[in-house]
């Protein structure tokens, strides 16, 4: 099952197919994302994806998500810009995770803030999450996937080598 646990976003991505219509902003509360995920478990769900229309990050209870799928033996999956993170949420996280998805979209500071609708100096907090991330998978010895991520429109080729390059650098798994 994909979803998003929130419509809402920190960024304002150029290519972002929700940007396209407005909504409600609305997050789902602990207790139904709870209930839902132990109804998912009971009746064989095998995996829920938290990406889609919004920045599950954003979700007060994004952390406890994972962790609660992850108990209930689900295959718990996201998509995020990577933003809101940090060392103690990637080690909450990483373990309960099949796969983490970074998209980053660029490989320059100035070119990322352009194309992600956000601040310069947001980039280097990414690169950082991601370099924690790899980190803390490869200590622990974890079996999530990490990767990044680039959406492709023709006005970003600009971006294909830096961001090939900065992957090398960081050495997610793709």
């Amino acid at each position: 099952i994909e979803i998003a646990l929130t419509r809402s976003c920190n960024y304002a991505c150029h290519f972002c197919y929700a940007m396209t219509h407005e909504n409600d902003r609305s997050v789902i509360s602990k207790e139904n994302i709870f209930n839902f995920l132990d109804d998912a478990a009971e009746i064989g769900v095998e995996g829920i994806s938290l990406v889609s229309d919004g920045e599950s990050t954003v979700s007060p209870v994004f952390v406890e998500t994972i962790e609660r799928g992850g108990k209930n033996g689900l295959s718990m999956a996201t998509a995020t810009n990577g933003f809101l993170l940090n060392q103690d949420k990637l080690e909450r996280i990483l373990p309960n995770l099949t796969y983490i998805r970074f998209n980053i979209s660029a490989g320059e500071p100035a070119r990322y803030a352009k194309i992600m609708g956000c601040k310069e100096k947001w980039f280097h907090k990414v690169v950082e999450n991601i370099k924690s991330a790899v980190k803390i998978k490869n200590e622990n010895k974890l079996k999530v996937t990490i990767g990044m991520q680039m959406v492709f429109m023709p006005q970003y080729y600009d971006q294909l080598v830096p961001l090939a390059k900065l992957g090398k650098e960081l050495r997610p798994d793709y």
